[in-house]
């Protein structure tokens, strides 16, 4: 899955992974001359959750990061309201949703 800089690769077989991670970390060194960040050149099993775009994704399901509730938190304004509630519509349950609109009444329509 890739979306601008940002991807990650998905598979079954772990040195299948390691070997395309050695080259993908070749060909961006060599012919982009980048680097990828090593907190984010990691391996993990998709059962613990993997965090891509602010969005922490299981097996079964998704949840906004912390990070993304922290920014939502800080930032919600009358400017961002809709781009704020098509991310929690998105990407969030029930629960997600009334705690945004609790926020919006608490912060905003005061």
């Amino acid at each position: 899955l890739r979306y601008g800089d940002d991807f990650i690769i998905l598979s079954r077989d772990i040195e299948q992974l390691r070997v395309m991670r050695e080259g993908i970390v070749t060909f961006l060194r060599y012919w982009l001359k980048l680097d990828i960040n090593s907190k984010n050149n990691i391996i993990v099993k998709i059962q613990k959750g993997v965090k891509f775009l602010g969005v922490e994704i299981f097996p079964k399901g998704r949840r906004l990061s912390a990070k993304n509730w922290s920014r939502i938190n800080h930032k919600l304004s009358l400017l961002n309201i809709s781009s704020y509630y098509g991310l929690v519509g998105w990407h969030g349950n029930p629960g997600d949703k009334k705690y945004l609109a609790w926020l919006i009444r608490e912060k905003l329509l005061r």
